[in-house]
């Protein structure tokens, strides 16, 4: 009886982290230390402090991406998240600019640039502007920054 209530808890704990909100835009890719943990992150080395960062709502969410076609017909793309987390949350984003049959145009403007969002506020990236008329989609990559912790 007591090992089928632990199963049967554990069973909902991880229904519950699959219903968990990542980035609302495939496009955007937030990266762990970033984003609300999950129990799906590291579930053999992390499991408690995944459990309870999951919990808490703690770390960056991607709320609304928007993009458009600027008159001069350069792609423009602007962010806009929430940061559930008790503490600033610093991270670094990199926006990668595609063609029309999705590959990467190169471009010396492709840096990773730091983001600094104070405790449970929302932020925006951007307006992020394409470098040349034949990127027609983008991605964005982030990562914890470990210099400015």
């Amino acid at each position: 009886m007591k090992q089928s209530m632990i199963v049967m808890c554990l069973c909902v704990v991880a229904c519950i982290a699959g219903c968990h909100p990542g980035s609302s835009d495939a496009r955007i890719n937030t990266a762990t230390g970033v984003q609300s943990d999950t129990l799906a992150n590291n579930i053999i080395t992390r499991p408690i402090g995944n459990f309870v960062s999951f919990m808490a709502g703690e770390g960056i969410e991607i709320t609304n991406v928007i993009d458009r076609v600027k008159p001069n017909g350069f792609l423009e793309v602007q962010v806009e998240g929430y940061n559930h987390a008790k503490g600033r949350r610093i991270f670094d984003y990199r926006v990668e600019w595609l063609d029309r049959d999705g590959m990467q145009v190169r471009t010396v403007m492709t840096q990773w640039a730091h983001k600094s969002v104070m405790p449970e506020s929302s932020f925006i990236i951007g307006p992020l502007v394409a470098p040349s008329r034949q990127a027609t989609d983008f991605r964005i990559n982030t990562r914890v920054n470990k210099t400015m912790k």
